[in-house]
């Protein structure tokens, strides 16, 4: 323990460094045991993942993971927001690509569906577990349904300022879109394939666009 009651850093211990390199340091550190625990979980499961199987995974001492993360949940914690940091990236890029609000629409509901199939498909050893941990998992994937909500009103905003939709409250049927999304994540991403799943996504877009584009 240093003078100050505060603990030593177990990577600097001794170690004359500048501000910056350790900061540089700190996040590769971080960033690889979130990384390792992301593929140990998808292997066991958050239930049988242990802390020393992620010390091992990432060949550092335990002491180390405590100077990072609380525990192993805080660590899920934060595996959950690099998958959300993911999904941004792949939301924005395939938003980028569409021009038209009508496209861009399409683009979200079928990005965002295509994205959680494969998160189901890579992390399949929780699916007995989804239950347990439902609570928990949404709770920290709230911090991303209002960048979602957002993301999908101003899409709406887009087309009713074009002409294309009819006025209707954006940020009300927004909401509404996202939320029924997550309605159908587990029949649409556990159920099907992603063929299936695109062909379901382009039969129920007629059904939304009828009722929020304009009419003449």
């Amino acid at each position: 323990m240093k003078r100050d009651g505060r603990p030593f850093h177990p990577d600097t211990m001794g170690v004359r460094t500048g501000k910056r390199r350790v900061e540089v340091d700190k996040d590769e550190k971080r960033k690889l045991i979130v990384e390792s625990s992301r593929d140990l979980f998808a292997r066991f499961g958050l239930r049988k993942t242990t802390m020393d199987d992620i010390a091992a995974k990432c060949r550092m001492g335990k002491a180390t993971l405590y100077y990072y993360f609380k525990n192993k949940e805080d660590i899920f914690r934060a595996v959950i927001d690099e998958e959300g940091r993911l999904f941004k990236e792949r939301m924005e890029e395939a938003l980028s690509k569409e021009t038209t609000p009508r496209d861009k629409l399409r683009a979200f509901v079928l990005t965002r569906v295509v994205y959680i199939k494969e998160l189901t498909n890579y992390y399949s050893t929780m699916r007995d577990e989804y239950l347990q941990h439902y609570a928990f998992i949404e709770r920290e994937r709230l911090k991303f349904n209002d960048w979602e909500i957002q993301t999908v009103q101003s899409i709406l905003d887009e087309g009713i300022q074009q002409g294309v939709f009819s006025k209707f409250d954006s940020r009300l049927t927004a909401t509404a879109i996202v939320f029924a999304l997550k309605g159908l994540e587990y029949p649409w991403t556990v159920d099907q394939d992603v063929i299936d799943i695109e062909r379901a996504v382009d039969l129920t877009l007629p059904v939304l666009f009828n009722g929020i584009e304009k009419r003449d």
